[in-house]
């Protein structure tokens, strides 16, 4: 859930501080900062996984933490350099977390559905914004709109998973 609430605050961040007068150093940071704060919420969900998810989500996090540091100090970086930088890192963190969920479905857990949507979410991010190189106005609205589903379906998935382990 945490992951899913850091999601829309950032997505919905992305609408209200970056559309009006957005940089491109304002939405490096925002990404920067979002980046590491998911990779270390990957890490520590890592920690609770056991098998090939727990590997998957830690690589994803350390993914995340690195992506999200070079995102804030490389700052020279053109619009080209950081689409490239975030539709690569979307991209991987969306093939994990989709492999992830994929593998833990037949841990008994039905909120594995919302983790293939959200993978799906980071996937597709990936692939537009390389794909159709949008301006920076359109990163913020493909990073945005797929940050708050991305969000809801987190939310989702955690409050099914707390749902499920209060009726354990």
């Amino acid at each position: 859930m945490t992951r899913g609430a850091l999601a829309v605050i950032f997505g919905i961040l992305g609408f209200v501080w970056l559309l009006p007068a957005g940089t491109l150093r304002t939405f490096a940071l925002l990404v920067g900062i979002f980046a590491i704060l998911d990779g270390v919420a990957n890490g520590v969900e890592a920690a609770r996984r056991r098998g090939t998810p727990r590997l998957l989500r830690g690589v994803a996090g350390l993914i995340g933490i690195v992506f999200g540091i070079l995102a804030m100090v490389v700052t020279g970086a053109s619009l080209t350099t950081m689409l490239w930088m975030t539709g690569v890192w979307a991209f991987v963190i969306g093939g994990l977390e989709f492999v992830a969920d994929l593998l833990e479905r037949s841990s008994g857990h039905r909120d594995w559905v919302y983790g293939l949507i959200m993978g799906g979410l980071g996937v597709v991010l990936g692939v537009l914004a390389v794909a159709i190189m949008p301006s920076l106005t359109g990163l913020i609205w493909l990073a945005a709109i797929a940050t708050i589903l991305w969000g809801v379906a987190g939310l989702l998935m955690g409050g099914n998973e707390r749902s499920l382990s209060h009726r354990s």
